[in-house]
């Protein structure tokens, strides 16, 4: 994970970027609300030189299904999963997405990936 991180620079942007971020829920619409508990976003990492990066949060104690919300499943590559057992959970070259939706396990965390150029 530390290797992710110097990987990709839109994770160490030193300022907030506002137009760098798309915020989702589970579908097109962050759940805002007090009582939610999924939250998903994208990175767009062309200002930066980077990869995109999509990543889904289950703070629910149920599996919840994502809907990845930009791009085609062809470009998108799954990172990381905690919600699967080691050693499947992480992968450097990322695993093929089919679909658009993903299920991500309770309490877990899915990262993707997508080229930006």
């Amino acid at each position: 994970m530390i290797a992710f991180r110097k990987k990709h620079p839109s994770l160490s942007r030193s300022r907030f970027w506002r137009e760098g971020v798309s915020w989702y829920g589970i579908g097109r619409t962050p759940d805002l609300s007090y009582d939610s508990r999924s939250l998903a976003f994208c990175l767009h990492g062309a200002s930066q030189k980077d990869d995109d990066i999509y990543v889904m949060i289950n703070g629910y104690s149920e599996p919840l299904t994502f809907t990845i919300q930009e791009g085609s499943s062809r470009e998108w590559k799954r990172i990381v999963d905690t919600g699967l057992p080691n050693p499947d959970d992480f992968s450097e070259r990322g695993a093929p997405v089919g679909e658009m939706s993903y299920q991500v396990e309770p309490r877990a965390v899915a990262v993707f990936t997508r080229s930006s150029a």
